[in-house]
């Protein structure tokens, strides 16, 4: 993916290291490059501290809206979840504080806005103005962070509202812009960020398809960490999971939960529309006996058991999880569509789709045709290209190129707002029922 020429390093003897941060709405990633090698050296992830003011952006915009000590404390939390890689890679790799010397942080428009510490109220309503589209460039002193005081710290340009600097860090990243045909890239987090390029044209768009993928919202959800049922599959009527770490499952992850979906819509024990069928609906379609004894009726109404545990509550899906499912991948469908229209093609035409994030490595991409949550494309046509946006802020590390074209290229993209167009509300209302087999 990269393909620009590195910058040449003047002294070899002196030693330089590069921060680049990717910082989402539930997860935080940093990067830690040796500028010297032009290497990436070590990566750390963690949850976003400020999710105590809420799961979504529009949560905690409106409690920066409330209070302005809201605004300052969430700030403070981000620069603390910051620092605290910051220390753990000068421990790790033995990395002095004054040998960073740079840092590259990409976020969607409102953690952009909240790291550094700017009021981000015209992001809640329309049109959804931003205090700044940027860059950004601060130092590090000026930022309380844990680096060289001097050094450098780059916050890329946002394009609109609540599309952000990590969607350009995913186009720098991808190469998009160079690519032929009509080619789809679409980062899955909270806020699902989709751009599509093609006829000399580039569009981008948001869609607000909340956290359900990142395990937040989700009964027994949880991170992608160890514990985390992260596949399922159903193979004659016997029911299989793979747990990250090898452990005993304690919940379930975006991807498990994707494939979840997917293998009990190929069982029959949930229909197009989303509901999931009782125990004695599923004597009646003649179920295998093994998936019968897994549907029950619980307070939560009806609901699938995924694993029993001897301790602690069962992990199971219930109805309501299956409905975070549907809005989710029900917005992501319905911005697929209107970028489509919007520039005159059809799903047919897709010649490509990237899959970008943290999560979108890790989704099985039979079990996202099979949900609905992708355009019913040949399989071929999709590839991973993991977290783009935080391998393009390391690029912003290592080029002035990178950055130049960074600014260029947010300044060209069209920003079509989803509310504004016509056919949206249809889409989206069709896009959250699933194909049917």
């Amino acid at each position: 993916m990269m393909n620009y020429v590195l910058e040449e390093v003047k002294n070899s003897e002196e030693k330089r290291y590069g921060v680049a941060f990717d910082i989402g709405t539930t997860t935080v990633v940093g990067y830690l490059w040796n500028l010297s090698e032009n290497q990436m050296v070590d990566m750390l992830a963690d949850t976003n501290p400020q999710s105590r003011f809420g799961a979504d952006v529009i949560s905690r915009i409106n409690c920066a809206d409330r209070n302005p000590e809201n605004l300052r404390e969430m700030q403070r939390l981000i620069i603390r979840c910051c620092n605290k890689m910051l220390d753990t890679f000068s421990q790790n790799m033995k990395v002095e504080r004054d040998w960073i010397r740079k840092a590259a942080v990409v976020g969607n428009t409102t953690m952009s806005h909240l790291f550094l510490g700017m009021d981000p109220s015209m992001l809640a309503s329309f049109p959804f103005q931003p205090a700044f589209k940027g860059p950004i460039i601060k130092t590090a002193e000026e930022m309380e962070l844990h680096m060289n005081d001097s050094a450098e710290i780059f916050v890329l340009p946002n394009i609109a509202g609540h599309v952000g600097s990590d969607i350009v860090g995913v186009m720098i990243a991808s190469g998009i812009k160079k690519k032929q045909g009509i080619n789809l890239v679409i980062d899955i987090g909270t806020n699902g960020e989709i751009v599509l390029n093609g006829k000399g044209r580039i569009l981008a768009c948001s869609t607000a398809a909340g956290p359900a993928f990142e395990g937040a919202r989700i009964y027994r959800g949880m991170r992608a960490s160890d514990g985390a049922i992260e596949r399922v599959k159903i193979d004659g009527g016997k029911l299989g999971i793979e747990v990250i770490g090898g452990k005993a499952p304690k919940g379930i992850c975006g991807s498990g939960l994707i494939d979840a979906v997917a293998m009990m819509l190929n069982a029959g024990i949930l229909n197009s529309k989303g509901n999931l069928i009782s125990k004695e609906e599923a004597l009646q379609k003649g179920i295998h006996n093994d998936l019968i004894n897994r549907l029950r009726t619980g307070v939560r109404g009806n609901e699938f058991i995924l694993s029993w545990r001897d301790e602690g509550e069962d992990i199971v899906i219930n109805q309501k999880d299956i409905r975070e499912v549907q809005l989710a991948k029900g917005a992501i469908y319905a911005g697929i569509l209107v970028l489509l229209e919007c520039l005159g093609q059809e799903v047919s035409k897709i010649d490509e789709i990237l899959l970008a994030g943290a999560f979108g490595s890790y989704i099985d991409v039979k079990s996202a045709l099979r949900i609905g949550l992708l355009p019913d494309v040949n399989e071929e046509r999709i590839q991973h290209i993991g977290n783009a946006a935080g391998t393009g802020a390391g690029m912003m590390l290592l080029s002035e190129e990178a950055k130049r074209d960074a600014i260029l290229l947010a300044g060209e993209v069209e920003h079509i707002e989803l509310a504004l167009q016509p056919d949206f509300e249809k889409q989206f209302l069709t896009g959250m029922y699933f194909p049917q087999d």
